[in-house]
Protein backbone atom coordinates (compact mmCIF):
# COMPACT_ATOMS: atom_id res chain seq x y z
CA UNK A 1 0.00 0.00 0.00
CA UNK A 2 0.97 3.81 -0.23
CA UNK A 3 0.78 5.01 2.81
CA UNK A 4 4.70 5.68 3.56
CA UNK A 5 6.59 4.00 6.42
CA UNK A 6 9.75 3.29 4.77
CA UNK A 7 13.00 5.39 5.41
CA UNK A 8 14.46 5.10 2.17
CA UNK A 9 12.29 8.34 0.02
CA UNK A 10 13.61 11.39 -0.51
CA UNK A 11 11.72 14.49 1.39
CA UNK A 12 10.69 17.82 0.11
CA UNK A 13 13.26 21.02 1.70
CA UNK A 14 11.98 24.14 3.05
CA UNK A 15 12.07 25.89 -0.49
CA UNK A 16 9.99 23.86 -2.37
CA UNK A 17 7.76 23.63 0.57
CA UNK A 18 7.62 27.07 0.77
CA UNK A 19 6.96 27.20 -3.09
CA UNK A 20 3.94 24.77 -2.80
CA UNK A 21 2.37 26.40 -0.25
CA UNK A 22 2.92 29.91 -2.41
CA UNK A 23 1.98 28.41 -5.58
CA UNK A 24 0.71 24.85 -5.23
CA UNK A 25 2.94 23.55 -7.39
CA UNK A 26 6.02 21.52 -8.07
CA UNK A 27 7.40 19.44 -11.00
CA UNK A 28 8.98 16.57 -10.15
CA UNK A 29 11.27 14.00 -12.25
CA UNK A 30 10.18 10.50 -10.73
CA UNK A 31 14.44 9.38 -11.22
CA UNK A 32 12.12 5.97 -12.47
CA UNK A 33 14.38 4.05 -15.08
CA UNK A 34 13.65 5.74 -18.80
CA UNK A 35 12.38 2.17 -20.44
CA UNK A 36 9.78 1.78 -17.67
CA UNK A 37 8.27 4.92 -19.40
CA UNK A 38 7.86 3.53 -22.66
CA UNK A 39 6.81 0.70 -21.45
CA UNK A 40 3.77 2.52 -19.57
CA UNK A 41 3.28 4.01 -22.51
CA UNK A 42 2.74 0.88 -25.10
CA UNK A 43 -0.04 -0.20 -22.93
CA UNK A 44 -1.54 3.49 -22.61
CA UNK A 45 -2.06 3.13 -26.10
CA UNK A 46 -3.33 -0.24 -25.61
CA UNK A 47 -5.99 1.02 -23.04
CA UNK A 48 -6.90 4.23 -25.23
CA UNK A 49 -8.39 1.88 -28.05
CA UNK A 50 -9.20 -0.91 -26.01
CA UNK A 51 -10.63 -0.39 -22.57
CA UNK A 52 -11.03 3.22 -22.12
CA UNK A 53 -13.46 2.79 -19.13
CA UNK A 54 -10.60 1.63 -17.09
CA UNK A 55 -10.55 4.16 -14.40
CA UNK A 56 -9.95 3.22 -11.19
CA UNK A 57 -7.84 0.01 -12.36
CA UNK A 58 -5.20 1.50 -14.50
CA UNK A 59 -2.76 0.14 -11.97
CA UNK A 60 -3.67 -3.32 -11.87
CA UNK A 61 -3.64 -2.77 -15.70
CA UNK A 62 -0.50 -1.23 -15.69
CA UNK A 63 1.68 -2.49 -12.59
CA UNK A 64 4.67 -0.77 -13.80
CA UNK A 65 2.60 2.45 -12.81
CA UNK A 66 3.66 1.22 -8.91
CA UNK A 67 7.27 1.67 -9.80
CA UNK A 68 6.52 5.90 -10.28
CA UNK A 69 4.62 6.08 -7.50
CA UNK A 70 6.69 4.20 -5.28
CA UNK A 71 9.91 6.15 -6.33
CA UNK A 72 11.73 7.94 -3.34
CA UNK A 73 11.27 11.67 -5.70
CA UNK A 74 7.90 10.96 -5.34
CA UNK A 75 6.88 9.20 -2.09
CA UNK A 76 8.92 11.44 -0.49
CA UNK A 77 7.12 14.20 -1.90
CA UNK A 78 3.99 13.13 -0.94
CA UNK A 79 5.26 12.60 2.81
CA UNK A 80 6.62 15.66 2.96
CA UNK A 81 3.02 17.47 2.72
CA UNK A 82 0.93 14.98 3.69
CA UNK A 83 2.49 13.26 5.96
CA UNK A 84 3.89 9.65 6.00
CA UNK A 85 0.34 8.00 6.13
CA UNK A 86 -0.92 9.51 3.13
CA UNK A 87 -3.74 7.29 1.62
CA UNK A 88 -4.20 6.68 -2.59
CA UNK A 89 -7.67 7.89 -3.11
CA UNK A 90 -8.97 4.67 -5.49
CA UNK A 91 -10.27 6.65 -8.34
CA UNK A 92 -7.60 7.36 -10.63
CA UNK A 93 -8.01 8.31 -14.18
CA UNK A 94 -5.86 8.44 -17.81
CA UNK A 95 -6.30 11.69 -19.49
CA UNK A 96 -5.45 11.04 -23.23
CA UNK A 97 -5.58 14.58 -25.16
CA UNK A 98 -5.41 13.88 -28.79
CA UNK A 99 -3.85 15.92 -31.44
CA UNK A 100 -6.11 18.00 -33.20
CA UNK A 101 -7.08 17.87 -36.63
CA UNK A 102 -4.06 19.05 -39.19
CA UNK A 103 -6.15 22.19 -40.12
CA UNK A 104 -6.25 23.15 -36.46
CA UNK A 105 -3.13 23.01 -35.46
CA UNK A 106 -1.94 26.05 -36.35
CA UNK A 107 -3.80 27.71 -33.89
CA UNK A 108 -1.83 29.99 -31.80
CA UNK A 109 -1.91 29.69 -27.78
CA UNK A 110 0.12 31.52 -25.35
CA UNK A 111 -1.54 28.84 -22.46
CA UNK A 112 -4.32 31.47 -20.86
CA UNK A 113 -6.77 31.16 -23.40
CA UNK A 114 -10.62 29.40 -21.16
CA UNK A 115 -11.40 26.09 -23.36
CA UNK A 116 -9.31 25.68 -26.31
CA UNK A 117 -10.35 23.35 -28.91
CA UNK A 118 -9.29 19.69 -28.04
CA UNK A 119 -9.02 16.60 -30.76
CA UNK A 120 -11.48 14.21 -31.30
CA UNK A 121 -11.47 11.91 -28.39
CA UNK A 122 -10.23 13.43 -26.09
CA UNK A 123 -10.92 13.16 -22.24
CA UNK A 124 -9.30 16.85 -20.60
CA UNK A 125 -11.30 19.50 -19.59
CA UNK A 126 -9.57 22.67 -21.39
CA UNK A 127 -12.09 25.27 -19.59
CA UNK A 128 -10.10 27.15 -16.19
CA UNK A 129 -11.52 24.52 -13.06
CA UNK A 130 -11.39 23.05 -9.62
CA UNK A 131 -11.64 19.46 -10.15
CA UNK A 132 -15.08 18.04 -8.23
CA UNK A 133 -14.24 15.46 -6.01
CA UNK A 134 -15.50 11.57 -6.16
CA UNK A 135 -17.85 10.06 -5.45
CA UNK A 136 -19.52 13.64 -4.36
CA UNK A 137 -18.80 16.64 -3.28
CA UNK A 138 -16.50 17.36 -0.27
CA UNK A 139 -15.05 20.70 1.65
CA UNK A 140 -12.93 22.82 -0.17
CA UNK A 141 -9.69 22.83 2.35
CA UNK A 142 -6.93 26.06 2.64
CA UNK A 143 -5.02 23.32 4.27
CA UNK A 144 -3.27 20.57 1.94
CA UNK A 145 -5.32 17.94 2.96
CA UNK A 146 -5.28 16.43 -0.79
CA UNK A 147 -3.11 16.40 -3.42
CA UNK A 148 -3.49 15.42 -7.52
CA UNK A 149 -0.27 13.60 -9.26
CA UNK A 150 -0.22 13.92 -12.78
CA UNK A 151 1.97 11.46 -14.59
CA UNK A 152 3.28 12.03 -17.58
CA UNK A 153 4.88 9.01 -19.40
CA UNK A 154 6.30 10.75 -22.52
CA UNK A 155 8.27 13.96 -23.07
CA UNK A 156 5.05 16.59 -23.48
CA UNK A 157 6.21 19.57 -25.23
CA UNK A 158 4.24 22.99 -25.28
CA UNK A 159 2.57 21.98 -27.98
CA UNK A 160 1.69 18.79 -26.78
CA UNK A 161 -0.44 20.27 -24.48
CA UNK A 162 0.56 19.74 -20.90
CA UNK A 163 -1.79 20.22 -17.75
CA UNK A 164 -1.94 24.29 -17.08
CA UNK A 165 -2.35 25.79 -13.79
CA UNK A 166 -2.96 28.38 -12.36
CA UNK A 167 -0.70 29.15 -9.23
CA UNK A 168 -1.83 30.36 -5.93
CA UNK A 169 -5.28 29.42 -6.92
CA UNK A 170 -5.99 26.77 -4.43
CA UNK A 171 -6.92 29.42 -1.70
CA UNK A 172 -9.36 31.74 -4.28
CA UNK A 173 -13.44 30.78 -3.90
CA UNK A 174 -13.22 31.79 -7.62
CA UNK A 175 -11.17 32.93 -10.65
CA UNK A 176 -11.66 35.85 -13.12
CA UNK A 177 -10.09 36.39 -16.78
CA UNK A 178 -7.55 38.49 -15.00
CA UNK A 179 -6.34 35.48 -13.07
CA UNK A 180 -5.79 33.56 -16.88
CA UNK A 181 -2.68 35.59 -17.58
CA UNK A 182 -1.16 34.06 -14.66
CA UNK A 183 -1.24 30.76 -16.07
CA UNK A 184 1.77 28.14 -16.31
CA UNK A 185 1.92 26.02 -18.90
CA UNK A 186 5.21 23.51 -17.90
CA UNK A 187 7.24 23.34 -20.94
CA UNK A 188 9.53 20.49 -22.01
CA UNK A 189 8.18 18.29 -19.39
CA UNK A 190 10.27 14.97 -19.43
CA UNK A 191 8.84 11.71 -19.99
CA UNK A 192 8.74 10.63 -16.04
CA UNK A 193 7.80 14.07 -14.53
CA UNK A 194 4.77 14.12 -11.99
CA UNK A 195 3.46 17.59 -11.34
CA UNK A 196 2.13 17.61 -7.63
CA UNK A 197 -0.78 19.90 -7.47
CA UNK A 198 -3.10 21.04 -4.32
CA UNK A 199 -6.32 19.55 -4.94
CA UNK A 200 -8.25 22.55 -5.13
CA UNK A 201 -6.09 24.58 -7.88
CA UNK A 202 -7.81 25.91 -10.50
CA UNK A 203 -6.13 23.86 -13.66
CA UNK A 204 -7.20 22.78 -17.36
CA UNK A 205 -6.20 21.14 -20.39
CA UNK A 206 -4.69 22.31 -23.68
CA UNK A 207 -5.31 22.14 -27.25
CA UNK A 208 -2.74 19.31 -28.45
CA UNK A 209 -0.89 20.97 -32.09
CA UNK A 210 1.33 17.75 -32.26
CA UNK A 211 0.59 14.67 -34.23
CA UNK A 212 0.57 11.75 -31.80
CA UNK A 213 -1.39 11.11 -28.43
CA UNK A 214 -0.35 12.94 -24.89
CA UNK A 215 -1.21 10.24 -22.01
CA UNK A 216 -1.48 11.23 -18.44
CA UNK A 217 -2.90 9.39 -15.34
CA UNK A 218 -4.27 11.59 -12.72
CA UNK A 219 -3.70 10.15 -8.92
CA UNK A 220 -5.18 11.84 -5.71
CA UNK A 221 -3.47 11.64 -2.27
CA UNK A 222 -5.52 12.10 1.25
CA UNK A 223 -4.14 13.05 4.28
CA UNK A 224 -5.04 11.01 7.19
CA UNK A 225 -4.00 13.04 10.08
CA UNK A 226 -3.15 16.33 11.50
CA UNK A 227 0.98 17.16 11.65
CA UNK A 228 2.25 17.19 14.60
CA UNK A 229 5.85 17.73 13.64
CA UNK A 230 7.48 18.80 10.30
CA UNK A 231 7.51 15.24 7.74
CA UNK A 232 10.00 17.15 5.38
CA UNK A 233 13.59 17.75 5.78
CA UNK A 234 13.40 20.93 7.81
CA UNK A 235 10.81 22.88 9.40
CA UNK A 236 12.04 24.12 12.76
CA UNK A 237 12.29 27.94 11.81
CA UNK A 238 9.39 30.68 11.28
CA UNK A 239 7.92 30.95 8.09
CA UNK A 240 9.97 33.08 5.06
CA UNK A 241 8.45 33.94 1.54
CA UNK A 242 9.93 32.48 -1.51
CA UNK A 243 11.64 35.70 -3.15
CA UNK A 244 9.44 35.31 -6.21
CA UNK A 245 5.92 33.55 -6.57
CA UNK A 246 4.44 32.38 -9.34
CA UNK A 247 0.75 33.52 -8.81
CA UNK A 248 -0.97 36.92 -9.25
CA UNK A 249 -1.60 37.59 -5.22
CA UNK A 250 0.35 37.82 -1.95
CA UNK A 251 -1.07 36.07 0.69
CA UNK A 252 1.08 36.47 3.81
CA UNK A 253 -0.94 35.44 6.46
CA UNK A 254 -2.30 32.50 4.74
CA UNK A 255 1.47 31.41 3.85
CA UNK A 256 2.46 31.51 7.64
CA UNK A 257 -0.58 29.56 8.73
CA UNK A 258 0.03 26.74 6.20
CA UNK A 259 3.71 26.61 7.15
CA UNK A 260 2.61 26.62 11.05
CA UNK A 261 0.22 24.09 10.23
CA UNK A 262 2.50 21.41 8.24
CA UNK A 263 4.85 21.97 11.30
CA UNK A 264 2.48 21.23 13.70
CA UNK A 265 2.96 24.51 15.20
CA UNK A 266 0.03 25.59 17.65
CA UNK A 267 -0.38 29.61 17.28
CA UNK A 268 0.16 31.75 20.70
CA UNK A 269 0.88 34.73 19.53
CA UNK A 270 -2.43 36.84 19.53
CA UNK A 271 -2.99 39.72 16.87
CA UNK A 272 -4.63 43.28 18.58
CA UNK A 273 -8.17 43.09 18.34
CA UNK A 274 -8.59 46.19 15.67
CA UNK A 275 -10.44 47.12 12.91
CA UNK A 276 -12.73 43.88 13.46
CA UNK A 277 -16.15 45.55 11.99
CA UNK A 278 -14.18 45.85 9.08
CA UNK A 279 -12.16 43.06 8.77
CA UNK A 280 -15.69 40.99 9.31
CA UNK A 281 -17.06 43.52 6.55
CA UNK A 282 -14.86 41.95 3.69
CA UNK A 283 -15.36 38.15 4.46
CA UNK A 284 -16.83 36.36 1.41
CA UNK A 285 -16.02 39.19 -0.75
CA UNK A 286 -14.93 38.96 -4.63
CA UNK A 287 -11.97 40.91 -3.55
CA UNK A 288 -9.95 37.01 -2.90
CA UNK A 289 -6.44 39.14 -1.53
CA UNK A 290 -9.47 41.07 1.05
CA UNK A 291 -11.13 38.15 2.12
CA UNK A 292 -8.61 35.92 2.95
CA UNK A 293 -6.54 38.57 5.02
CA UNK A 294 -9.61 39.12 7.04
CA UNK A 295 -9.91 35.18 7.64
CA UNK A 296 -6.45 34.57 8.63
CA UNK A 297 -6.24 38.01 10.64
CA UNK A 298 -9.38 37.67 12.60
CA UNK A 299 -8.16 34.07 12.75
CA UNK A 300 -5.19 35.20 14.89
CA UNK A 301 -7.69 37.81 17.20
CA UNK A 302 -8.32 35.52 19.64
CA UNK A 303 -11.47 35.63 22.16
CA UNK A 304 -11.80 39.29 20.92
CA UNK A 305 -13.13 37.92 17.30
CA UNK A 306 -15.15 35.23 18.84
CA UNK A 307 -18.73 37.00 18.85
CA UNK A 308 -18.33 39.06 15.45
CA UNK A 309 -17.45 36.15 13.59
CA UNK A 310 -20.37 33.91 15.33
CA UNK A 311 -22.39 37.07 14.59
CA UNK A 312 -21.75 37.32 11.11
CA UNK A 313 -22.13 33.63 10.42
CA UNK A 314 -25.41 33.57 12.36
CA UNK A 315 -26.34 35.97 10.07
CA UNK A 316 -27.42 33.89 7.10
CA UNK A 317 -29.16 31.73 9.23
CA UNK A 318 -32.26 30.65 7.55
CA UNK A 319 -31.50 31.99 3.95
CA UNK A 320 -31.82 28.33 2.60
CA UNK A 321 -28.03 28.23 1.19
CA UNK A 322 -28.20 24.60 1.84
CA UNK A 323 -30.15 24.97 -1.38
CA UNK A 324 -28.39 24.88 -4.75
CA UNK A 325 -28.32 28.67 -6.90
CA UNK A 326 -31.66 26.69 -8.92
CA UNK A 327 -35.39 28.19 -9.94
CA UNK A 328 -37.42 26.17 -11.30
CA UNK A 329 -38.84 28.01 -14.80
CA UNK A 330 -42.75 27.60 -15.76
CA UNK A 331 -42.33 24.62 -17.83
CA UNK A 332 -40.51 22.56 -15.30
CA UNK A 333 -36.85 23.47 -16.43
CA UNK A 334 -33.87 24.67 -14.03
CA UNK A 335 -31.69 27.95 -14.34
CA UNK A 336 -29.63 29.83 -12.30
CA UNK A 337 -30.02 32.41 -10.40
CA UNK A 338 -26.95 34.87 -10.77
CA UNK A 339 -27.45 36.57 -7.10
CA UNK A 340 -28.11 32.97 -5.15
CA UNK A 341 -24.76 32.29 -7.07
CA UNK A 342 -22.79 34.54 -5.75
CA UNK A 343 -23.74 33.43 -2.14
CA UNK A 344 -21.76 30.78 -0.34
CA UNK A 345 -23.94 28.01 -0.91
CA UNK A 346 -24.01 23.99 -0.82
CA UNK A 347 -22.46 22.62 -4.37
CA UNK A 348 -21.90 19.19 -4.92
CA UNK A 349 -18.66 19.82 -6.91
CA UNK A 350 -16.94 20.40 -3.99
CA UNK A 351 -18.32 23.54 -1.02
CA UNK A 352 -17.17 26.25 0.00
CA UNK A 353 -18.05 27.54 3.20
CA UNK A 354 -18.74 30.65 5.27
CA UNK A 355 -15.51 32.97 5.60
CA UNK A 356 -16.28 33.01 9.12
CA UNK A 357 -16.09 29.30 9.13
CA UNK A 358 -12.63 29.28 7.88
CA UNK A 359 -11.77 32.06 10.55
CA UNK A 360 -13.28 30.06 13.66
CA UNK A 361 -11.46 27.23 12.98
CA UNK A 362 -8.22 29.29 12.70
CA UNK A 363 -9.50 30.72 16.24
CA UNK A 364 -9.00 27.02 18.00
CA UNK A 365 -9.94 26.37 21.38
CA UNK A 366 -11.86 29.60 22.04
CA UNK A 367 -13.97 28.67 19.17
CA UNK A 368 -14.91 24.97 20.03
CA UNK A 369 -17.63 25.43 22.94
CA UNK A 370 -19.67 28.04 20.48
CA UNK A 371 -19.49 25.93 17.39
CA UNK A 372 -20.63 22.76 19.88
CA UNK A 373 -23.93 25.08 19.90
CA UNK A 374 -24.01 26.12 16.62
CA UNK A 375 -24.13 22.60 15.66
CA UNK A 376 -27.94 22.86 17.61
CA UNK A 377 -29.45 25.40 14.79
CA UNK A 378 -31.94 24.34 12.99
CA UNK A 379 -30.54 25.17 9.46
CA UNK A 380 -28.48 22.88 7.92
CA UNK A 381 -25.98 25.36 6.81
CA UNK A 382 -24.87 26.66 9.48
CA UNK A 383 -24.75 23.25 11.09
CA UNK A 384 -22.31 22.37 8.41
CA UNK A 385 -20.32 25.32 8.92
CA UNK A 386 -19.72 24.61 12.68
CA UNK A 387 -18.45 21.32 11.99
CA UNK A 388 -16.06 22.27 9.34
CA UNK A 389 -14.58 24.99 11.48
CA UNK A 390 -14.41 21.85 14.46
CA UNK A 391 -12.34 19.89 12.36
CA UNK A 392 -9.75 22.58 10.80
CA UNK A 393 -9.41 23.07 14.96
CA UNK A 394 -8.62 19.33 14.88
CA UNK A 395 -7.53 17.24 17.80
CA UNK A 396 -8.32 19.39 20.23
CA UNK A 397 -11.66 19.31 19.32
CA UNK A 398 -12.23 15.93 19.67
CA UNK A 399 -14.61 17.10 22.99
CA UNK A 400 -17.18 18.36 20.90
CA UNK A 401 -17.09 14.17 18.71
CA UNK A 402 -20.03 13.06 21.09
CA UNK A 403 -22.48 16.42 19.50
CA UNK A 404 -21.16 15.62 15.94
CA UNK A 405 -22.07 12.08 16.51
CA UNK A 406 -25.71 12.99 17.29
CA UNK A 407 -26.14 14.36 14.04
CA UNK A 408 -25.53 11.51 12.12
CA UNK A 409 -29.00 10.52 12.89
CA UNK A 410 -29.95 13.32 10.46
CA UNK A 411 -32.22 12.64 7.47
CA UNK A 412 -30.12 14.80 5.41
CA UNK A 413 -27.44 13.70 3.75
CA UNK A 414 -25.34 16.95 3.18
CA UNK A 415 -25.34 16.93 7.04
CA UNK A 416 -24.65 13.04 7.18
CA UNK A 417 -21.57 13.99 5.21
CA UNK A 418 -20.33 17.13 6.24
CA UNK A 419 -20.15 15.46 10.00
CA UNK A 420 -18.24 12.66 9.23
CA UNK A 421 -15.80 14.85 7.38
CA UNK A 422 -15.52 16.74 10.78
CA UNK A 423 -14.89 13.55 12.81
CA UNK A 424 -12.28 12.57 10.39
CA UNK A 425 -10.14 15.84 10.41
CA UNK A 426 -10.86 16.00 14.04
CA UNK A 427 -9.12 12.22 13.99
CA UNK A 428 -9.27 11.76 17.92
CA UNK A 429 -11.59 10.41 20.37
CA UNK A 430 -13.05 8.38 17.38
CA UNK A 431 -14.35 5.83 19.34
CA UNK A 432 -17.46 7.68 20.79
CA UNK A 433 -18.72 7.94 17.04
CA UNK A 434 -17.59 3.97 16.05
CA UNK A 435 -21.05 2.54 17.02
CA UNK A 436 -22.78 5.23 14.84
CA UNK A 437 -19.88 4.61 12.10
CA UNK A 438 -20.79 1.02 11.99
CA UNK A 439 -24.02 1.57 11.42
CA UNK A 440 -23.89 4.05 8.79
CA UNK A 441 -21.66 1.26 6.69
CA UNK A 442 -24.05 -1.08 7.80
CA UNK A 443 -26.55 0.97 5.89
CA UNK A 444 -27.87 0.00 2.40
CA UNK A 445 -26.10 2.84 -0.04
CA UNK A 446 -30.00 3.33 -1.39
CA UNK A 447 -31.27 4.19 1.91
CA UNK A 448 -30.76 8.06 1.78
CA UNK A 449 -32.65 10.24 -0.12
CA UNK A 450 -31.44 11.10 -3.80
CA UNK A 451 -32.74 14.92 -4.21
CA UNK A 452 -30.90 15.83 -7.16
CA UNK A 453 -29.30 14.50 -10.13
CA UNK A 454 -26.18 13.12 -9.05
CA UNK A 455 -23.47 10.72 -11.00
CA UNK A 456 -23.60 8.22 -7.85
CA UNK A 457 -26.06 7.75 -5.23
CA UNK A 458 -25.77 9.85 -2.18
CA UNK A 459 -24.74 6.78 -0.21
CA UNK A 460 -21.96 6.32 -1.82
CA UNK A 461 -20.70 9.63 -0.40
CA UNK A 462 -21.41 9.18 3.04
CA UNK A 463 -20.25 5.36 2.94
CA UNK A 464 -16.76 7.01 1.80
CA UNK A 465 -16.73 9.29 4.24
CA UNK A 466 -17.28 6.92 7.44
CA UNK A 467 -14.58 4.13 6.01
CA UNK A 468 -12.33 7.43 5.86
CA UNK A 469 -13.04 8.96 9.37
CA UNK A 470 -12.39 4.88 10.34
CA UNK A 471 -8.89 5.58 8.76
CA UNK A 472 -8.08 8.99 10.42
CA UNK A 473 -8.71 8.08 13.71
CA UNK A 474 -6.90 7.19 16.63
CA UNK A 475 -8.67 3.85 17.41
CA UNK A 476 -6.11 0.76 17.14
CA UNK A 477 -6.63 -1.23 14.12
CA UNK A 478 -7.56 -3.93 16.31
CA UNK A 479 -10.75 -2.61 17.90
CA UNK A 480 -11.86 -2.37 14.04
CA UNK A 481 -10.36 -5.39 12.76
CA UNK A 482 -13.46 -7.86 12.57
CA UNK A 483 -15.27 -5.05 11.00
CA UNK A 484 -13.18 -3.87 8.69
CA UNK A 485 -12.92 -7.67 7.36
CA UNK A 486 -16.65 -7.34 7.29
CA UNK A 487 -16.72 -4.45 5.15
CA UNK A 488 -14.49 -6.33 2.86
CA UNK A 489 -17.29 -8.63 2.39
CA UNK A 490 -19.86 -6.77 1.24
CA UNK A 491 -21.18 -5.92 -1.90
CA UNK A 492 -20.19 -2.58 -3.08
CA UNK A 493 -20.90 -0.82 -6.88
CA UNK A 494 -17.69 0.73 -6.34
CA UNK A 495 -14.77 -0.65 -4.14
CA UNK A 496 -14.06 2.75 -2.30
CA UNK A 497 -15.44 1.32 1.23
CA UNK A 498 -13.29 -1.80 0.58
CA UNK A 499 -9.89 0.13 -0.32
CA UNK A 500 -9.97 2.37 2.97
CA UNK A 501 -10.92 -1.20 4.97
CA UNK A 502 -7.66 -2.81 3.39
CA UNK A 503 -5.40 0.57 3.90
CA UNK A 504 -6.47 0.60 7.56
CA UNK A 505 -5.86 -3.49 7.88
CA UNK A 506 -2.82 -3.71 5.99
CA UNK A 507 -1.01 -0.85 8.02
CA UNK A 508 -0.91 -3.05 11.45
CA UNK A 509 -1.88 -6.28 9.99
CA UNK A 510 -1.90 -9.35 12.50
CA UNK A 511 -1.79 -13.28 12.22
CA UNK A 512 -5.49 -13.33 11.95
CA UNK A 513 -6.27 -10.72 9.98
CA UNK A 514 -3.56 -11.13 6.92
CA UNK A 515 -4.75 -14.00 5.57
CA UNK A 516 -8.11 -12.95 5.03
CA UNK A 517 -6.80 -9.49 3.47
CA UNK A 518 -4.52 -11.58 1.27
CA UNK A 519 -7.72 -13.76 0.18
CA UNK A 520 -9.83 -10.94 -0.57
CA UNK A 521 -6.27 -9.68 -2.86
CA UNK A 522 -6.14 -12.99 -4.60
CA UNK A 523 -9.60 -12.94 -4.96
CA UNK A 524 -9.38 -9.23 -7.32
CA UNK A 525 -6.04 -10.28 -9.13
CA UNK A 526 -6.01 -8.61 -12.22
CA UNK A 527 -5.91 -10.71 -15.68
CA UNK A 528 -4.23 -8.90 -17.93
CA UNK A 529 -3.40 -11.64 -20.07
CA UNK A 530 -5.61 -9.77 -23.12
CA UNK A 531 -3.37 -6.93 -23.47
CA UNK A 532 -1.10 -7.09 -26.59
CA UNK A 533 0.99 -3.85 -27.17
Amino acid sequence: MLSGQESNTIKLDDAQISRFICDGILLLDSGVDGNLHGTIRKKLEWVNKNDRSIEGNIIPRIPELQAVLDSPVIKGAIQSLLGNDFFLHPHRIVVPSEPLSPEQRSIKLSGNEDGPPMGEGSNSYSYWHKDTYIPLGQARYHAPFRLFLFYFPQDTSFEMGPTRVIPGSQYQDAITAEDHEYALVPDGVKAGSCLLAAFDIDHAGMSNRADQTRYMIKFNFLRTGNPKQPSWNGGTDSWKAPTETLGRYSHPQVWSTMWDWLRGHTQTDVLPPQDIPLYVSRLNSSDQPRRLEAIYTLGAMGQAALSPLLDSLSSVEGQGRIDPPYVQNEDGSYSVNAAMEAQRRWTEGGYIFQDEAYALGRLGEVAIDPLRQLLESKDPWIVINAAFALGQIGCPAARAIDDLTVLLDSTDHRVVRAILESISCIGSNTEAALPAIKKILRTDRETWRQDTDLPYLVGDQIHFNAALALLSSDLPSMVMEDFLLELLERPAARNFVQAIALEVLLRNPSESSLPKVLKYLQTHCWDDTEMSY
